[in-house]
């Protein structure tokens, strides 16, 4: 059998690798396509990101040139708002401000206020020989005093720019320095009667001493040297640069701010252009560093509209990414939507198109099992039909030559020979058997190809197995017991002869297919839904594995104790019930014996 499909299983075989190189082609186009449509976001989306990763370098180097005046400003002027400024100059943070009173309950600056003020006892300055500067003052501060108390108007301006060179020319410890200053003005408000613009000048602005020095306002002083305070000195001392300013209407909102303002602490150790934590965008500078609070949120989102304002976004499109580190190393992130759409479609389509090629490749492989399938039945029917005419070539031969050997010594004329008497009854069964094995032959034939059609009509059960009953009994080579249950009073809508010639093959069958002595075949007839009839014989029964065998046309079961037929005889019977709308199995078969159960439908019942 192999030999014979070998031919054609070099053909499929080449056949099948030349399609399935084709679909292995057509699977790695699909893949190239695929990866060139994730490729083609993925460029797009790089040069996007290339582009916003240098519009924000950009956009950055340039808030900081806006604010360097800023800078400027805020480090000579500690009244100026700066927490959104940075400077670093040396190993120190200028901005934003971090200066903060020192902790502790002392208080020497409030003391020596309120002694100045109440003209309390002081240090003499031979108390304190290398104290000039503190004995000057206190010396320009008696003789303003004095002026003040005599009324000489040309005497307090002369006392009053000697005081004010006295504070330029020297720098005093804070805890002097500053109750020394809001002492005087104090006293100096209280009986001089300023001008309010110099006390605006004194307490805010500053004032030139007018020998070329600057005397700073009380409020800028306090501010710069804060952390020289203990901080009860340093709130008792905004208490009373506020009273002051109060009382003599200058602005003080700048100076309440800055008292409340606490920068936080900037690494500024940047080697470029850097985003640090806190916000701060900073910049390399001689000596140090200038930097710019940046708030991401509306940085991306200023990015995100002048890129569509260019037209290299849509609507939906946004940048986003976190903003921390070196500017040349940041990484910000383009998000459209339909790149991802476009992914998932390219993923969607190369699934489809890899599903088709799968399918395409079941299909061939199921077009060469059934092509090997079709042949190889091709091949057993052959077998089959080469098996039947040689059995059937084999069967009608014997009965041949028994006919014609009979026949010739009836002529010599043996009739009076003993072992002669029965050679008419041998010659009618021959006949009938090969008469059968020719009906047969012709019935499966008739109605394998749809030429013959069922002429139901009623008939009488009982009869029909009475019919069939005289064409299996009298001709047996063996003795035959034919036994009928329940078929009396049974009518059936069917083909008389159809019906008959099926019985007849099963009976024939028994006959055949039996070792014993006598044949048995018991026909029982049970209604139910439509009609049940069981053919039992006394037979050798059949293997399972030939059982399922038998209805196929052609097929004959192993040779044993001289088993014979065309192989037709069972597949004209189901034949013959499917005709009727019927079914033909096995429902029992051993050494006991073999069942074959008719099951007729209602409608064939009467």
């Amino acid at each position: 059998m192999i030999r014979r499909l070998l031919p054609l299983l070099v053909a499929l075989g080449l056949g099948a690798l030349a399609i399935f190189a084709g679909l292995f082609a057509l699977h790695r186009t699909f893949q190239a396509e695929r990866a060139a449509a994730i490729g083609e976001s993925a460029a797009r989306r790089a040069a996007l990101e290339q582009y916003a990763r240098a519009a924000l370098a950009r956009s950055l180097a340039q808030r900081l040139q806006a604010v360097e005046p800023r800078i400027t400003a805020a480090a000579a002027d500690p009244l100026l708002p700066a927490a959104d400024l940075l400077l670093w100059e040396g190993d120190a943070q200028r901005l934003p401000r971090r200066a903060r009173p020192a902790p502790g309950d002392a208080t020497p600056a409030r003391d020596l206020f309120l002694a100045l003020v109440g003209d309390g006892p002081l240090a003499e300055p031979d108390d304190e020989p290398d104290d000039e500067p503190w004995a000057e003052r206190l010396a320009a501060r008696a003789a303003l005093f004095s002026a003040l108390d005599a009324g000489d108007a040309a005497a307090i301006a002369a006392r009053f720019r000697a005081v004010l060179t006295s504070l330029a020319r020297y720098v005093l410890p804070a805890e002097r320095d500053l109750p020394y200053l809001l002492a005087l003005l104090d006293r100096f408000a209280a009986k001089g009667r300023p001008d309010p613009a110099l006390l605006r000048l004194l307490l805010h602005d500053g004032v030139e001493d007018g020998r070329g020095g600057r005397v700073e306002s009380a409020q800028r002083r306090l501010l710069l040297r804060r952390d020289a305070l203990t901080i009860k000195d340093f709130d008792f001392l905004v208490a009373q640069v506020r009273r002051l300013g109060a009382a003599a209407g200058v602005p003080d909102a700048d100076f309440v701010a800055r008292v409340a303002e606490a920068g936080p602490a900037v690494p500024a150790a940047v080697d470029g252009p850097t985003l640090l934590p806190g916000g701060f965008y900073a910049e390399p500078r001689p000596g140090g560093a200038h930097g710019v609070r940046v708030a991401a949120g509306p940085l991306l989102q200023e990015l995100t509209q002048e890129m569509r304002a260019r037209g290299l976004l849509s609507l939906e499109d946004r940048v986003d990414g976190e903003l921390l580190g070196p500017v040349g190393g940041l990484a910000p992130r383009v998000e459209s939507p339909a790149w991802a759409r476009a992914t998932a479609a390219a993923d969607a389509a190369y699934a489809q198109k890899s599903i088709l090629l799968a399918l395409c490749a079941l299909l061939v492989a199921g077009v060469v099992a059934l092509a090997l399938t079709g042949q190889h039945r091709k091949q057993r029917y052959l077998a089959l039909k080469s098996d039947f005419v040689s059995a059937v070539s084999h069967e009608l031969r014997t009965p041949l030559a028994s006919i014609r050997l009979m026949a010739e010594t009836l002529e010599r004329r043996l009739a009076g020979e003993a072992r002669a008497r029965d050679y008419p009854t041998r010659i009618v069964g021959a006949v009938d058997g090969l008469a059968l094995m020719v009906e047969n032959i012709l019935s499966f034939n008739r109605l394998d190809r749809g030429r013959w059609v069922a002429r139901r009509e009623p008939v009488a059960l009982a009869d029909v197995l009475d019919r069939a009953r005289d064409k299996v009994v009298p001709h047996a080579a063996r003795p035959v017991r034919w036994q009928v249950v329940g078929a009396e009073g049974v009518r059936l809508q069917a083909d008389p002869e159809l019906l008959e010639l099926l019985l007849v093959n099963l009976g024939r069958n028994a006959v055949q297919y039996t070792e014993r002595p006598e044949a048995v075949i018991t026909l029982t007839a049970t209604r139910g839904r439509g009609l049940r009839l069981d053919v039992a014989d006394n037979g050798r029964g059949m293997a399972p594995g030939v059982i399922k065998h038998v209805f196929t046309p052609f097929y004959r079961a192993p040779e044993s104790a001289g088993s014979r037929g065309s192989g037709l005889g069972l597949a004209l019977c189901q034949r013959i019930m499917a005709l009727h709308r019927g079914r033909l199995g096995v429902t029992a078969s051993g050494p006991e014996g073999t069942v074959f159960t008719l099951q007729f439908p209602p409608e064939a019942v009467l």
